[in-house]
């Protein structure tokens, strides 16, 4: 590629800017390639809604290396949506389920990096920074408390709140891309779970539903063939509408509140973090200054709340 063609490559991010703002208000990127973040969980991906599909599970053995086929292509989709967007995007992608060993990243293109093993420090938005563009949620799903939502849960909790705002896991994502400067521009996953994302952060955010669910553990799924342009499409118009969409931001200080999932975990991170407050059997609250101290904050507390010998 010679500098010409580089240059108007680079010029198409400058225009989308300039025609929101009218001023060359981000003239760095003339010199930067576009970094777009993708994150990727796997509740929310076509065709699946059983938990033997989430996972290996021996009793299934087929069940969970289809999935990883059907989550793989929508991954493919999303990249192929920012890279017609932007050809000469950098991509990262999280592979954020589980032990981050789902999805067949060899097929991926050349530029794209590949985040393995955030699961081991729980965080689906491991290296975001400032420096990127956006950020794309593939195979979102909602909260425990989102009616309808399949495989819905939020990490091992069953609610977290900043400032009051109950928040997905998707939602947790972009709250702290928010504080980097990042918009959340586009997700795919089941109708309720999309339907409740939207409300709650921006119905700006483009949204692919690829299945509705019916109640936790079962789905209408629409074909794959079908998912695939859509997610592919839905990727490119949050991209385009990217200046649009606000921010998820909070007035400092942030207030968190965690419902854990009964009373020995809420009890567990008591015991490790005496200054928060347990104001119930199974709610604890603590103040955090900002966002970013209020997510890892969260899953520090979740982390250290594991019973580890007496479960059942």
């Amino acid at each position: 590629m010679n500098f010409i063609t580089s240059f108007f490559i680079d010029l198409k991010i400058i225009y989308l800017h300039i025609s929101k703002f009218g001023k060359f208000k981000y003239i760095k990127e003339i010199f930067q390639t576009m970094k777009v973040y993708i994150s990727f969980d796997m509740e929310g991906t076509s065709g699946t809604a059983y938990r033997g599909q989430m996972g290996p599970d021996t009793n299934r053995p087929d069940a969970y290396r289809h999935a990883q086929r059907l989550a793989t292509d929508d991954a493919k989709a999303a990249i192929d949506g920012v890279l017609e967007f932007e050809s000469n995007a950098e991509i990262w992608f999280n592979d954020a389920h589980a032990r981050s060993m789902n999805v067949f990243f060899d097929e991926f293109p050349e530029n794209v990096k590949i985040i393995i093993g955030s699961g081991e420090l729980m965080d689906e938005v491991l290296g975001l920074d400032s420096s990127f563009y956006a950020l794309i949620c593939i195979g979102a799903h909602g909260n425990v408390l989102t009616a309808d939502a399949v495989l819905n849960h939020v990490w091992h909790v069953r609610e977290v709140k900043f400032n009051g705002k109950s928040l997905s896991e998707t939602g947790l994502n972009a709250s702290l891309a928010g504080y980097y400067g990042v918009p959340l521009v586009a997700m795919s996953g089941d109708e309720a779970s999309m339907r409740g994302i939207q409300e709650n952060l921006s119905n700006k955010i483009a949204a692919a539903v690829v299945k509705k669910g019916i109640g936790r553990y079962s789905a209408v799924c629409i074909s794959p063939r079908i998912t695939k342009k859509l997610i592919k499409e839905t990727v490119i118009d949050g991209l385009k509408s990217r200046d649009e969409i606000p921010l998820v931001t909070y007035k400092n200080p942030i207030t968190v509140e965690i419902d854990h999932l009964d009373q020995y975990r809420a009890y567990i991170n008591k015991f490790y973090m005496p200054e928060d407050e347990r104001f119930s059997p199974t709610k604890i609250r603590f103040v955090a200054k900002d966002v970013k101290e209020a997510y890892y904050g969260f899953l520090a507390r979740d982390r250290i709340s594991f019973p580890r010998h007496n479960t059942f």
